[in-house]
């Protein structure tokens, strides 16, 4: 089998591109603060909750039609901008978020039309489960299980206005919208839409502890209090 990626919905493939995966199992760095106290042997390490990026590289290489499938793959990287979804067939259950900076070093053969090649993605440090992009929804109280050691931040649709409880936390939902509410527990954002609009709705929701919910390992209650009729929660699982 030929191993490929797909980046922003373009296979490898379709240029004649495949790759090997040596630094696909590669890991992200776990931040910390390192503080040297006078008087105390050892420093004193904060961890500042956060990964780091990675850089994450594909050896590759083409076959043949050399010259139009470097071009073609070339155009089609560099005319993508911020972070998009990138797979590749060695994990096909899980996906990144990546951003392609552009560069490549070829070294081409051009009698047998062919080449070698890295390429490289500045990665996010999360790889993100492909099941956690399934909604879970709740039209009253139950559980949902994070299959991973990670604590994750979900997408809320909520319907209806009260108090809704995940784990141990709660959103109280206020305000006089009909529509939906999108709660992004990643950003701390709220909205509603109306037609092809946005329209923001921070104002409206209160998180307990001053932070929106996160999924634990394991199992997380979920409670709909009086007012909220239905929750759809897109888990984004991940791992690093």
């Amino acid at each position: 089998m030929r191993n490929t990626f797909t980046f922003d919905n373009v296979n490898s493939a379709d240029y004649g591109v495949f790759i090997s995966g040596d630094a696909v199992f590669n890991a992200p760095v776990k931040q910390y603060e390192m503080i040297s106290i006078p008087g105390r042997s050892g420093d004193l390490s904060v961890y500042q909750n956060r990964f780091e990026n990675v850089e994450l590289t594909y050896p590759a290489g083409i076959v043949e039609d050399f010259d139009a499938n470097i071009e073609g793959l070339r155009n089609q990287l560099l005319s993508r901008t911020g972070y998009q979804r990138l797979t590749d067939t060695y994990h096909p259950d899980e996906y990144r978020l990546a951003v392609y900076e552009g560069g490549l070093d070829v070294d081409p053969v051009h009698y047998l039309r062919a080449g070698e090649f890295d390429i490289t993605f500045n990665c996010k440090p999360q790889r993100f489960l492909v099941s956690g992009d399934t909604p879970q929804v709740f039209t009253g109280a139950g559980t949902i299980t994070n299959p991973t050691l990670f604590p994750a931040k979900p997408l809320l649709v909520v319907t209806g206005k009260g108090t809704l409880g995940i784990g141990n936390d709660s959103i109280i939902i206020s305000g006089t919208t009909t529509r939906p509410v999108y709660i992004d527990c990643d950003i701390m954002e709220a909205w509603t839409v109306s037609g092809a609009s946005k329209v923001p709705y921070n104002s409206y929701v209160q998180y307990s502890n001053h932070k929106p919910p996160t999924l634990a390992p394991g199992e997380s209650g979920v409670s709909l209090g009086s007012g909220i009729s239905q929750v759809s929660i897109t888990p984004r699982w991940y791992r690093v």
